[in-house]
């Protein structure tokens, strides 16, 4: 303890803390009094000298507690000051960062607009009305050049919506008027406004269509539209100025012609214009053979007139002919499949749509992806009508019912009711039939849907009232065709579809000699048409000519089950079970998800006592047609009979 004392003494404190100069200040005035205390008893001079020695040591320190005290106070003040410096540093530093941060997110902004119109302007095939010339007298009745652009692109505009709810390819491009009044951002430094800069990039990166138009008066209040587009010759409509609105429709429909030629076709036809569809049609072919269309639009011309072609046969060819050119392309096939359903050729239609629905959407022009799903879905519906398979073309309307631009509610309801009677759901269908007969007219559609439901449930009164609207309906539609050449599709429709309908409800119904009259003037290579000539022979009791029949429709259609299943029922009629049982599991082997050669197949084996197996058969019919209330009544007398 004393060389701690010593060491005080002797200027070590110093190095202490500042905390421990109190406590070196008592050990030295304790030190003092002790040493003079010892000293005062031997010499009291050397007293007064430690004394005054100690009182000396004792001054310094005081000094040196109160220096430190302030030095302490100093270098808090300095702490602070640093901290707050520091703060204040770290702050700007923040500012900076966010500065900087916000710089280049305004630098990204603005590279990303200028991409973005950049991209814009380059895939621009918009069409684009200019301003209109108009006469001063026409100007002051408010008939304004502006008013007349806005009016002409208005009326192109709906003319492509109506294109695009009917076609499967997508007319694309913006149509608007070419405004200079337009809202402006300016541009710093530059005296050129965003608008101005996005639209000559448009005009100088994009492939517009640009219509200029002027409105010329003639005598009598005659006046002439005039509208001129790059690259075709001008466009002029004349007439009586009282006749404006019509004129200007006129001049829109030209308009989209020249811009959208292939969509055009669409519209005609989708307005009820069947014969100018046909002639828009023809002249993209030719304008194709001329060489001023590429390869590939060679080969959409062709799978185009295939669609408006009034001659089925002939618009078959044209669409294979698509197809050889063009593999990949799913319109070819979507119009092939068409007409060859229209000839009432069915395995070659299952046969293109198996093909159809292999072909990937990648493959597809971009304006024709969209329609993709539905145009699958389509194919779909061929083969799962074909082979029986009606809860499969249950989903396949589902899906087609989403273009709901073109599928009215009714036809919706329709397509319901008609899987709904395939599957023998009596209930459901005769609920979906209402639905549809309340939401809208009763076209054809419609009307084959109560064909189903009543040939499901048995009444053919019923059902030979619902063929006759059927064949009137179709009538009806080529008194109305613009020449006999566009008679040819409504007059192909009743050989194929519904002549075939009216015949057998006729023959159901105990008139078999006007049937075989009806059916025998239908298309041999028609695989309804063959099947119903054999029905109505059956139904006639004409067995040997029921054979035959029965023979060329398995001729025609060897993949198919329709026509094993109807002659299996024609031979059972006749009590021939060993035949019957044969052609039943011909059509099951063709068409494993169809209920009704199942059943048939059981009520076979029943009669032939065969109970077990019989069972096996309706259980296995239930898993395709759940409700069929005379399939469960069998299985349920089946399985009595087996106990």
């Amino acid at each position: 303890m004393a060389d701690e004392l010593l060491g005080g003494v002797l200027g070590g404190g110093d190095e202490q803390p500042e905390t421990e100069a109190p406590q070196a200040l008592a050990g030295a005035e304790a030190f003092a009094a002790a040493v003079a205390a010892i000293a005062s008893r031997q010499d009291p001079g050397v007293a007064r000298q430690t004394e005054a020695f100690l009182t000396e040591q004792t001054r310094l320190l005081e000094t040196q507690r109160h220096h430190l005290e302030d030095e302490h106070a100093s270098r808090l003040t300095q702490l602070r000051l640093a901290v707050t410096a520091a703060k204040r540093k770290r702050y700007a530093d923040h500012v900076r960062n966010w500065l900087y941060t916000a710089i280049a997110v305004l630098v990204v902004g603005v590279l990303a607009a200028a991409t973005r119109m950049t991209v814009e302007a380059m895939s621009d095939h918009g069409l684009v009305v200019e301003d209109f010339t108009v006469p001063s007298d026409f100007e002051a009745r408010g008939v304004t050049s502006q008013a007349l652009a806005q009016d002409l692109a208005s009326r192109v505009a709906s003319i492509r919506a109506t294109a695009n709810d009917h076609s499967f390819t997508y007319s694309g491009g913006e149509v608007r008027v070419d405004q200079a009044d337009v809202l402006r951002v300016q541009i710093p430094e530059t005296g050129v406004s965003v608008d101005e800069l996005e639209r000559f990039l448009h005009h100088w990166l994009g492939h517009q269509t640009v219509v200029n138009g002027e409105l010329r008066e003639g005598v009598d209040e005659q006046v002439s539209l005039v509208l001129h587009i790059a690259g075709a010759d001008p466009i002029v409509v004349s007439g009586s100025s009282a006749d404006l609105d019509r004129l200007m429709q006129t001049a829109a429909e030209q308009a989209f012609a020249i811009f959208d030629p292939i969509n055009d076709v669409i519209y005609l036809e989708a307005m009820g214009r069947p014969a100018e569809a046909y002639a828009a049609a023809q002249r993209y072919v030719h304008s194709a053979r001329v060489g001023a269309l590429s390869s590939q639009g060679q080969i959409g011309a062709y799978s185009l007139l295939a669609h408006a072609d009034p001659d089925t046969r002939r618009a078959l060819s044209e669409a294979l002919l698509s197809i050889d050119g063009d593999p990949r392309g799913l319109v070819h096939w979507t119009q092939a499949i068409a007409s060859s359903a229209r000839l009432g050729h069915d395995e070659a239609t299952v046969d293109l749509a198996r093909k159809e629905i292999e072909i990937r959407r990648q493959d597809q022009p971009a304006s024709q992806q969209d329609a993709y799903p539905w145009i699958i879905a389509e194919g779909h519906g061929y083969i799962d009508r074909a082979t029986g398979d009606f809860a499969a073309l249950g989903r396949d309307f589902e899906v087609y019912d989403q273009r709901a631009e073109v599928h009215p509610v009714s036809d919706s309801y329709a397509e319901r009711a008609q899987v709904a009677a395939r599957l023998h759901d009596e209930a459901a269908a005769r609920e979906d039939l209402a639905h549809a007969l309340t939401a809208g007219p009763a076209d054809n559609t419609v009307l084959e849907a109560r064909w189903d439901v009543n040939a499901a449930a048995g009444d053919w009164a019923q059902a030979l009232d619902v063929a006759k609207a059927l064949v009137a309906e179709e009538e009806a539609q080529k008194s109305k065709a613009p020449s006999p050449e566009f008679a040819a599709r409504p007059q192909l429709a009743l050989e194929t579809q519904y002549d075939p309908l009216l015949a057998y409800a006729e023959a159901m119904t105990g008139d078999t000699a006007s049937a075989t009259a009806l059916v025998s003037q239908t298309p041999t290579d028609c695989y309804l048409c063959v099947r119903t000539r054999a029905k109505v022979a059956a139904a006639a009791g004409d067995a040997a000519t029921a054979d035959r029949w029965f023979a060329e429709a398995v001729r025609q259609a060897p993949d198919l089950p329709m026509a094993y299943y109807e002659w299996g029922q024609a031979l059972l009629a006749r009590g021939d079970l060993p035949g019957a049982a044969r052609e039943f599991s011909l059509a099951h082997d063709r068409g494993p998800h169809f209920a009704d050669p199942l059943k048939a197949w059981g009520d076979v084996l029943a009669k032939q006592g065969r109970w077990s197996d019989a069972l096996a058969k309706y259980g296995e019919a239930l898993r395709y047609a759940p409700r069929w209330a005379e399939l469960r009544q069998a299985r349920a007398a089946t399985a009595s009979q087996r106990r």
